[in-house]
């Protein structure tokens, strides 16, 4: 017997063994991990008709960020940005990113579904002799865990803004 024919043949056992002890898959009873779907799949049962994963989304649909065109004051001060979210659970972090027009990380935000809203207005604090005017992109990472615990995760769209030298 060679080696593919040996482990063929081993799987076949175990399928037929296995299969003698699992029912077979209902909707009411869908596997929710990876061994007993293929366990189902070595034993001929189908998969549910979603394959047991949510519909894949948008990564627009989550969330957006956005924010004001305006001045780059001297000295240092608060830019106004928000953010509207639309998590799969309840139970979601938001960490937000300001870049300038460099791509230098110069500010950042972390917000918590237990103390702050799905929507909310913020502000970043940075100074003028540390950046520059120009075009300046906030960057986005939402967290959301579902009922066992797990992470999920998805960079929201990039939103820009403009701050100008004054007048």
């Amino acid at each position: 017997m060679t080696g593919v024919t040996r482990i063929t043949a081993v799987l076949a056992g175990a399928g037929l063994g296995l299969g003698l002890l699992v029912a077979p898959a209902t909707a009411a009873s869908t596997p929710t991990d990876p061994v007993t779907s293929l366990l189902g799949a070595l034993v001929g049962q189908s998969p549910p008709p979603d394959g047991g994963q949510p519909a894949p989304r948008e990564r627009s649909s989550y969330g957006r960020t956005s924010a004001p065109d305006g001045t780059l004051r001297s000295g240092c001060h608060n830019y106004r940005y928000g953010y509207r979210l639309q998590p799969p659970t309840g139970d979601w972090t938001l960490e937000t990113f300001l870049r300038d027009r460099t791509g230098e990380g110069i500010a950042s935000g972390v917000f918590i579904s237990d103390s702050d809203p799905r929507a909310q207005h913020s502000h970043f604090r940075f100074c003028r002799y540390s950046t520059r005017p120009g075009r300046f992109t906030i960057r986005a990472l939402m967290h959301w865990y579902g009922p066992t615990g797990a992470d999920h995760q998805v960079w929201l769209e990039p939103s820009h803004f403009r701050l100008s030298r004054p007048r």
